[in-house]
């Protein structure tokens, strides 16, 4: 994917999206509102948020703001409001991850000069997330039968209410009145995804969400999702992100604490 003008200014007034946004638009936003756990002044914040035009006439329909707030990837409307902040699961895997955290801690210590670096890194992230929202609109383009909206809203309450407990298959299907089997073949047909890929997604972003805003150790943190030892939650976490809990939650508050 190409983009016209790949780098533009740092925006810093997030209203002022609107103004600058056309249907190839492309605004990538890292923000972070400081969580009053780890900072006394719960009230700043900090952001970084770039704008791309798109020059690949086969990208998604914009404009998009996507990028990642509070250490989840998600959406935001072009008033950079975040109320209007939504999740996407699909957005958040290691390669999306290993890319935020390398992104900003560049922005962060390299001096401004370096624009020219910055702007690769910029182009590489947007375009990859970008990439993954037209994967997954094409999917679901072509999901013509399966679960419906409102049994994944049952199956993934039931998980977050569960999220402490092993989830089998067979109970995620006895809740929608499927056979296993069936199920399963609806299940990946809706997601694209297996229900235990899906469940384990929804219980690794539970754990980033604790690593980030609790202060609860590792070893809590694994078992608030089902873990019973540290080492097999450190497995998950890394088979998903692409780094260990520890860094993570190091990495992110290293971030905040240079931001301050």
């Amino acid at each position: 994917m190409e983009y016209v003008k790949k780098l533009k200014e740092i925006i810093e007034v997030k209203q002022s999206v609107r103004k600058l946004a056309h249907k190839k638009s492309v605004f990538l936003f890292l923000i972070s509102n400081r969580n009053s756990q780890l900072e006394s002044d719960a009230n700043k914040d900090y952001q970084f948020l770039f704008h791309l035009e798109v020059l690949d006439d086969t990208v998604v329909e914009g404009p998009l703001v996507i990028g990642m707030y509070n250490g989840v990837f998600g959406k935001m409307n072009l008033d950079m409001e975040y109320d209007s902040f939504q999740k996407q699961s699909f957005l958040d895997d290691a390669l999306s991850n290993q890319l935020a955290i390398y992104l900003t801690q560049e922005l962060l210590y390299r001096p401004s000069e370096d624009k020219w670096y910055l702007e690769n890194m910029v182009v590489t992230m947007a375009d990859y997330l970008v990439k993954q929202i037209s994967r997954s609109l094409a999917k679901n383009d072509g999901h013509k039968m399966g679960i419906t909206p409102f049994q994944m809203q049952k199956l993934k309450h039931h998980i977050i209410e569960n999220m402490d407990h092993q989830i089998s298959t067979t109970d995620l299907a006895s809740l929608v009145k499927l056979s296993v089997h069936h199920f399963i073949r609806m299940f990946k047909r809706t997601t694209g995804e297996t229900p235990q890929q899906f469940a384990k997604r929804l219980k690794m972003q539970r754990a980033k969400e604790l690593l980030l805003y609790s202060e609860d150790n590792i070893i809590q943190v694994g078992m608030g999702i089902g873990c019973d030892n540290a080492s097999h939650f450190t497995q998950l976490f890394k088979s998903s992100y692409g780094i260990t809990p520890l860094k993570f939650r190091k990495a992110h508050r290293q971030m905040t604490r240079a931001a301050s």
